[in-house]
């Protein structure tokens, strides 16, 4: 082995180390490395962080100071001198930003060579990788060996989206069987060297409900959710609802036994979720066209996010999963993924309404060291689970489509929690789409100025976001900001600022872009407080496009009220 490469730990954030008296803000960087049908999908190459060192100052920059970092297996041992002399360069910066790593070894894929969990060098391999970490970074005191593993484990062994792309239960419970093994195995030779290394698990308990002749379905899968943290915190002995099942799925009983006398449980649980973590069975399958019909036990049924089910509305979202895990492990939570993949506004109210579940659970005595913003530089083709290599892109606190990294509304809302512990927009006013039946508090509006049909099109696709508009003769209005659309002859433009007076952005988009793909981009950036002179360029449905300045300024002059072109 060479010569260790120090990195000293920096003084970090209380939070992952004693309870605190608010929630932090840390952040996360989206770093799945998984192999679909022989190719692989590499999200730190695809979203460019990997080529770029400035993504750390930005993050720094937000004021997080703590910070999910991967050093995947897979990507360290294609040449492991290499990317541990860059990993070295990063983690020195992340010291000098004062930015404590949470260290993950595996995120939704596999070891070297596509090793799968549950094959024979799986668990010794991780564990050997663990503590070659850790004798070369002997400071690194926090990590996440996998992530997610029975929520990756579904995804790839029940529902056959990734490698090994199996739909059968054995498979699914070897596979989370011997990830326990490996974070066991793997902390303790971590500890070896770091006796004080706290294990941050993470995982999606995403709640099961169901319509009544699917109960006994919901039960199951709503035991089988917490499968990785009862195996970590030795709970799965002989009265274990999934013993017997993981007796016939072949794990040796003597394997469990081992695990359940020498448990490693978290030092905290971390919650991902998301809107369709939770999820409701219906065995009315015809109420819902499209949708994939499963093959039940006892009745096909399909499977779709709860949140759409508004008699679940008191039952879904972070706070009720909080509580679940409160109650089940009584261990110290932090939700450890807040992400919306949607437009700017959606994006706004999914992450608040994370961080005040994070906050009321606090209140109300869990022990909830923070709320962490997920896929800070965004990710790409997550609407299909990454099966379909269509650039599909979903921002995060920073756009990567933009050089460097722009920030958007998600970065002006981090430096807000972490200064002020709040933030606030006007389009926070109006709930999410998913608490539609909330009622509104006063939102104030935005004035769109148009005519016509352009009106029309750009009022509904207001209305589609939740966002209340204003025609421009309407008076005594509450007003946030002022759109103005006009047609040319080379296209759309659009104008945004605090009123038809005072210009800060102006967007161009040609005519193949379609006016309402524009106006949900062009809306996305007004939300993002962006100023300057912009053109659209291959425009698309759902904020695909890219955005680029003819003249970025900090803010555009001023107009007369009067006989401005």
């Amino acid at each position: 082995m060479k010569a260790v490469l120090d990195f000293t730990p920096s003084p970090g954030v209380i939070g992952l180390n004693t309870a605190v008296a608010t929630p932090e803000l840390w952040g996360g960087l989206e770093c799945s490395h998984v192999t679909i049908h022989g190719s692989t999908r590499d999200q730190q190459a695809e979203t460019g962080h990997l080529l770029r060192d400035g993504d750390l100052d930005q993050i720094a920059e937000l004021g997080i100071r703590t910070l999910r970092y991967p050093m995947l297996w897979a990507h360290v041992n294609e040449d492991p001198e290499r990317a541990f002399a860059f990993h070295a360069r990063r983690l020195a910066r992340l010291r000098k930003l004062g930015i404590t790593p949470i260290v993950g070894f595996l995120h939704h894929g596999n070891g070297p060579g596509g090793l799968q969990p549950g094959e024979e060098g799986f668990v010794e391999g991780l564990a050997n990788f663990a503590e070659t970490v850790i004798r070369r970074f002997p400071g690194l005191g926090h990590f996440t060996p996998i992530n997610e593993p029975v929520t990756t484990a579904r995804i790839a062994c029940l529902y056959g989206v990734w490698e090994p792309h199996r739909q059968d239960t054995p498979t699914f419970l070897r596979n989370v069987m011997a990830c326990a093994e490996a974070t066991a195995a793997a902390m303790a030779r971590i500890r070896a060297v770091r006796p004080d290394a706290v294990l941050v698990q993470t995982e999606d308990v995403g709640r099961v409900f169901a319509t009544k002749p699917l109960v006994r379905q919901a039960e199951y899968e709503n035991e089988r959710r917490f499968l990785g943290f009862d195996l970590l915190c030795g709970r799965v002995d002989r009265g274990h609802r999934f013993w017997d099942e993981l007796c016939e799925a072949g794990i040796s009983s003597a394997v469990l036994d081992y695990l359940s006398e020498h448990p490693c449980p978290p030092d905290i649980i971390g919650l991902d979720h998301y809107l369709t973590s939770d999820r409701f069975l219906d065995h009315r399958t015809t109420r819902y066209p499209g949708e994939h019909v499963a093959a039940g036990k006892e009745l096909p049924y399909v499977d779709v996010s709860a949140v759409h089910i508004p008699s679940l509305e008191c039952q879904v979202g972070a706070l009720e999963r909080l509580r679940e895990l409160h109650r089940r492990y009584g261990l110290p939570i932090a939700i450890t993924e807040v992400h919306n993949g949607c437009t700017r506004e959606e994006q706004l109210r999914w992450l608040m309404e994370g961080w005040q579940a994070g906050r009321t659970a606090h209140r109300e005595g869990i022990d909830l060291r923070a709320v962490s913003i997920w896929a800070l530089f965004g990710s790409y083709d997550w609407n299909s689970m990454m099966r379909e290599t269509a650039g599909f892109y979903e921002t995060g606190a920073f756009d990567v489509r933009q050089r460097p990294p722009r920030p958007t509304a998600i970065a002006a809302a981090a430096k807000a929690l972490v200064r002020d512990g709040n933030y606030d927009h006007p389009l926070l006013a109006r709930p999410g789409w998913w608490r539609a039946d909330r009622p509104d508090t006063g939102a104030p509006v935005l004035q769109v100025i148009a005519e016509g049909e352009i009106f029309d099109i750009v009022a509904g696709c207001c209305g589609r976001r939740r966002i209340s508009t204003c025609g421009g003769a309407d008076q005594g209005k509450d007003v946030w900001g002022c759109l103005k659309v006009e047609a040319l002859r080379t296209g759309v433009r659009f104008s945004f600022g605090k009123d038809e007076d005072e210009v800060a952005l102006e967007i161009d988009a040609g005519p193949e872009a379609g006016l309402l793909a524009a106006t949900d981009a062009a809306l996305d950036l007004a939300i993002d407080g962006l100023t300057g002179r912009f053109t659209l360029q291959d425009v698309g449905p759902f904020c695909q496009y890219r955005m680029m300045p003819v003249r970025a300024v900090p803010r555009l002059e001023k107009r007369a009220s009067a006989g401005t072109s």
